[in-house]
């Protein structure tokens, strides 16, 4: 997850970031119990729906196949 954003959108206002964690982003992923250097970011409408630390927790609450780079 380097410097620029990576965004992906999908149905229904969803977004997914990959963001560094540090700032405002790595307090709340913290709170969420994400830890470590990079998360994925999911907003719905520009609402937090939450922090997910890999690929694979991400596909446990979305279907990646949804998804279109933007």
């Amino acid at each position: 997850m380097g410097d620029d954003r990576t965004s992906w959108t999908g149905p229904g206002g969803l977004r997914v970031t990959a963001v560094r964690l540090s700032g405002a982003h790595g307090v709340w992923a913290a709170l969420a119990g994400v830890r470590g250097a990079g998360a994925y970011l999911v907003t719905r409408n520009g609402e937090i729906v939450g922090y997910y630390a890999t690929v694979e927790e991400l596909a446990d609450v979305l279907d990646l196949a949804e998804l279109r780079a933007d």
